[in-house]
């Protein structure tokens, strides 16, 4: 059975409303840095003084590069023989056999909005009201175990997307499109499940005419 190439890129929702808020204080913060440096020559600023405030606006600059560039680097994409979830700085594979069940699951009954923090609360509420439903309905893919370390992968992922500690292992997939992912993994991972009992039924195949071969030599 031939390889499917690799699906369509969901994005994560949670990392493009983090720089959706980047977005214009990013924006904003170089202009304000040149004007003080434009300014700084008129006024007794010492010289290194003034180059950092050049720097300054140079970083802020950037930032508001990557903060337009990042989204599209932070995406969930179904592979032949794993599943690729990629951020802006991160990038994790997990192979098809340590995935659990995959359904739908309303994000809000994880992680109720009104027990969040006000911060929380205001990076979340966005999100919730673009679903006709208020609910905010993820994917939810459970794991039989991590790849790595769960506090080595929260340091690289937002924590909204992992699972509760009493739920196990797994993953919250926050797309736009949560019905043709939901579809997408399952198919991908049937779809490595039959390559898989294709090559084990090769392989006893091959062993069984070895052995008949054996016997028809004796």
């Amino acid at each position: 059975m031939k390889k499917p190439r690799p699906g369509r890129k969901y994005r994560l929702r949670l990392y493009e409303r983090l720089f959706e808020m980047l977005v214009w204080p990013s924006f904003f913060l170089p202009i304000a840095f040149f004007v003080l440096w434009w300014i700084s020559f008129d006024t007794p600023v010492p010289i290194a003084g003034r180059n950092l405030i050049l720097i300054a606006a140079v970083v802020s600059w950037l930032l508001y590069i990557g903060s337009l560039a990042a989204p599209r680097r932070c995406y969930v994409q179904c592979h032949a023989d794993y599943v690729l979830i990629s951020t802006a700085t991160y990038r994790l594979s997990i192979s098809y056999s340590r995935v659990g069940n995959i359904v739908p699951v309303h994000f809000g009954g994880k992680y109720p909005l009104s027990r969040q923090g006000w911060s929380q609360r205001t990076f979340l509420e966005p999100l919730f009201r673009e679903q006709a439903t208020g609910q905010l309905t993820v994917v939810a893919m459970q794991l039989k175990k991590y790849p790595l370390p769960l506090p080595w992968l929260k340091l690289w992922f937002n924590d909204y997307m992992f699972f509760l500690r009493q739920d196990g292992a797994g993953f919250l997939f926050m797309v736009r499109d949560w019905m043709a992912l939901s579809h997408e993994l399952e198919d991908y991972r049937e779809n490595w499940r039959a390559r898989r009992s294709a090559r084990g039924a090769k392989g006893v195949s091959v062993a069984s005419r070895v052995l008949s071969k054996g016997d028809r030599r004796r």
